[in-house]
C-alpha cells in the first residue's frame, strides 16, 4: 500500500507531500519539471549546495509557493509561467536546451543565493530522453531527476537502515516519490513490474545513492552518518543502493492508500 507521495518541483529544492497525483510519461505531474542552473547552464543540487533546503515549497490554486526561510520572502510559480528563450543547461551526462522561467525568478533566487543563476523549465518542444534500455513503449523521456522519473522506496528498507543507525531517518533524505508499506527490507528491489491503483510501472534499476542523503532535508546540516551507515550493508562494485527507479507503462491517478500489486519479479542486483 502506497504511505506516502513526493514530487519537488523544482530540482533540489523542497518537497510537496501529495494525497494523490496523476502519472504523466515523464513522472508524477509537477515533479522536478524546474530546475535552478549556474551562469554557464549546469544544474545546481544540494550535494555541492546544501543552502538549498532553505526553499520549501507548498501548494497554490495555480502551482507553487517557493518560501525562503531564510529572508522570509515567498514567491508563486504558476504551472505555466511566463517562459523566455531556450538556454542550453547540463544535468550530469546529458545536454539540451530548456527554457528560461521569467517573470524576475534569475533576481529572486540569485539574490538569495548571492551568485547568478536561472530558473529553467523542460518543455515538450525539448524532451530530456531517457537511455533506451529504461524506456517503456509508452515512456521515452524523463524529468530533471537524476536518471528516471520515479524513485519507489519500502517502508521496510527505512527500517533496515534505522536499526543500524540506531536513529530516526527522515524520509526525505533519500527523495522518494512513492514509499510503499513493506514487511520486507528492499523488496522492491525485486519488482520488474507492479500495478499500482490505475497504472503500470516498471522497474527498471536501483537507484545509487551519493552523499545527498547525508543533508538534513529541513536544516541543511551535513554528516557522513547516513550513507556511511548504509554503505555498511548496501554495497556493491563501489555503488550504494537503497530505493527502486520506475518508469511508467500506462498512465493513471494514484493516492495514497492505493494497493501495490507486483506483476513480475527480478533478481535484486544486491
Amino acid at each position: 500500500m502506497i504511505s506516502h507521495l513526493y514530487i519537488y518541483p523544482i530540482k533540489s529544492l523542497g518537497a510537496i507531500s501529495l494525497q494523490k497525483v496523476v502519472m504523466e510519461k515523464e513522472g508524477l505531474r509537477g515533479d522536478r519539471r524546474f530546475m535552478l542552473v549556474d551562469a554557464q547552464g549546469k544544474f545546481i543540487t544540494q550535494r555541492t549546495r546544501p543552502e538549498l533546503t532553505r526553499f520549501v515549497l507548498s501548494e497554490t490554486v495555480g502551482g507553487f509557493l517557493v518560501k525562503d526561510v531564510v529572508s522570509g520572502l515567498a514567491k508563486e510559480l504558476p504551472w505555466f509561467p511566463v517562459l523566455g528563450s531556450h538556454l542550453q543547461v547540463e544535468i550530469w551526462e546529458d545536454h539540451l536546451p530548456a527554457r528560461e522561467v521569467l517573470d524576475g525568478w534569475a533576481d529572486w533566487f540569485s539574490k538569495a543565493l548571492a551568485e547568478s543563476v536561472s530558473l529553467v523549465q523542460l518543455t515538450d518542444d525539448s524532451p530530456r530522453e531517457m537511455k533506451a534500455k529504461y524506456q517503456t513503449d509508452l515512456a521515452k523521456n524523463t524529468s530533471f531527476a537524476d536518471s528516471l522519473p520515479l524513485l519507489v522506496v519500502g517502508s521496510a528498507s527505512y527500517h533496515a537502515l534505522e536499526d543500524r543507525m540506531e536513529q530516526e531517518v527522515d524520509r526525505l533524505r533519500f527523495r522518494p516519490n512513492i514509499i510503499v508499506s513493506s514487511l520486507t527490507p528492499f523488496i522492491e528491489d525485486s519488482w520488474a513490474e507492479i500495478q499500482v491503483g490505475e497504472l503500470r510501472l516498471s522497474g527498471a534499476k536501483p537507484c545509487a545513492r551519493c552523499p545527498l542523503v547525508n543533508v538534513d532535508p529541513y536544516s541543511g546540516e551535513s554528516d557522513k552518518k547516513t550513507l556511511k551507515t548504509l554503505a555498511s550493508f548496501r554495497t556493491l562494485n563501489n555503488k550504494v543502493y537503497f530505493g527502486q527507479q520506475f518508469v511508467p507503462i500506462s498512465l493513471g491517478e494514484i493516492q495514497v492508500g492505493d494497493e501495490v500489486q507486483v506483476i513480475r519479479t527480478q533478481d535484486a542486483v544486491y
